[in-house]
């Protein structure tokens, strides 16, 4: 299957399952974070990681903040000097 395939076949079932009202996060979104920190089978939180030079840019912003809209919990690190910094969004 072609790359080109997959990604409509990814929207098809993307439109299954939105159209029996859940919602449908997709890894290859624009903005989506970096990582999805996990406890046991619990997800935690969404993380975007950023460095000084990289900061995140306004349509991951924006896809963060939906992200928390929707009730998750989402942070911004920036890794300074070697050092994780934890920003709440």
């Amino acid at each position: 299957m072609s790359q080109e395939q997959g990604k409509i076949n990814e929207s098809k079932v993307k439109k299954y399952y939105e159209n029996q009202g859940y919602t449908v996060l997709n890894q290859n979104d624009s903005g989506f974070p970096d990582l999805l920190i996990l406890e046991g089978k619990k997800l935690v939180k969404l993380v975007e990681v950023k460095t000084p030079k990289h900061p995140v840019h306004k349509h991951q912003k924006d896809y963060l903040r939906s992200l928390k809209a929707l009730g998750f919990e989402v942070e911004i690190t920036v890794i300074v000097d070697d050092e994780v910094n934890v920003e709440i969004l």
